[in-house]
């Protein structure tokens, strides 16, 4: 049997973009005739990791920072760039001119990408668009429509074992306070009040619900302080999972309210109702429709930015994410509960 054709995928930071490209990479690997392969950085090696039909998976310490950054990256690629030389094809799912030459240096292959210009005859370009859904701007690159968009983010077996010995009590709702940084910017304009999502706390409590706080290393501050200003007990969570374990606590969720964030994109890979604030960045560019209920900020300079670099906010304080009223969230929090739960 000959060699399956190689493929190269390149997604390389935020697990959050990583999931928007996994609908349409669900499409190409079932392709009997071709191998998958993947380059990404650490921040969304779990997304392929664990993915369906991807064969090899390439680890790469972008994106790089400092002397020492760029060193480490150059060291890494010429140990792979052997290995990769095997690629016939690469897709690369975002416009950064310098990853595509990079990897056009890694691969010497052809390529399909998120660019605006070409920068050689060896690339084909499907430019995204600020006004468009990420996700299937990622498709025009794969050439391929999935019939559906939802994030793909199994669980596996240990991840099931180990929340289940936790013995969540039930019903769980789960908090992300944080959210707004990753590897390649920081946005904490994208955060909300911990006062705010105290009060949610609060009501869902005198609901019945029980509140677990999940977030990464970063989040830790914001949660405790969140904490404190509740008059309800909560599980705190935060700093203290995976995103494997994450997703198994979803699956033991029946809602979510966050930021936009990776854990607001995991908790719609994981079909748990969720309610996401919006305030510098825009949900019909970010979450395909119907996965989530969005609340926005209503005013004039709101979205500033949509899945480039963060150019910075022109105010002294995030007044988009400040203008979103508690009244505003718990409403949708309610619709969200009642649609999926009854009243």
């Amino acid at each position: 049997m000959p060699d399956k054709y190689p493929v190269l995928l390149v997604k390389t930071h935020a697990f959050g973009d990583a999931l928007l490209c996994t609908p349409s990479v669900r499409e190409l690997a079932g392709r009997e005739e071709t191998e998958f392969w993947v380059l990404t950085g650490d921040s969304a090696a779990d997304v392929w990791e664990r993915f369906p039909g991807i064969k090899k998976v390439f680890v790469a310490p972008v994106p790089p920072s400092g002397t020492g950054g760029y060193l480490k990256l150059l060291g890494w690629s010429v140990r792979n760039r052997k290995i990769l030389k095997n690629v016939k094809e690469t897709l690369v799912f975002q416009g950064s001119p310098a990853i595509r030459r990079w990897v056009r240096y890694l691969t010497g292959a052809t390529m399909r990408s998120s660019g605006g210009k070409p920068i050689g005859k060896w690339e084909s370009v499907f430019p995204m668009s600020e006004k468009e859904f990420a996700g299937r701007s990622y498709s025009k690159t794969a050439g391929v429509i999935p019939d559906d968009w939802r994030p793909v983010f199994p669980v596996r077996k240990a991840e099931k074992e180990w929340v289940l010995k936790l013995r969540f009590p039930r019903p769980l709702f789960a908090i992300a306070a944080g959210g707004g940084k990753n590897p390649r910017d920081t946005v904490i304009e994208k955060r909300w009040l911990p006062d705010r999502f105290a009060i949610i706390i609060d009501r869902l409590s005198a609901a019945g619900f029980n509140i677990v706080l999940i977030g990464g290393e970063d989040d830790i501050k914001i949660s405790e302080e969140t904490s404190k200003l509740c008059r309800a007990a909560v599980i705190d969570m935060t700093g203290k999972t995976t995103w494997g374990q994450t997703a198994a606590i979803f699956d033991q969720c029946c809602g979510f309210l966050g930021v936009d964030s990776g854990s607001a994109h995991l908790a719609a890979a994981r079909k748990i109702p969720s309610v996401v604030i919006f305030g510098p960045s825009s949900p019909q560019y970010l979450f395909a429709p119907g996965l989530i209920r969005p609340v926005k900020a209503d005013i004039e300079c709101s979205p500033c930015y949509s899945n480039s670099l963060f150019p910075g906010c022109v105010h002294e304080k995030a007044i988009c994410m400040n203008s979103i009223e508690t009244e505003e969230v718990w409403i949708a929090v309610q619709e969200v509960i009642n649609e999926n739960y009854g009243s």
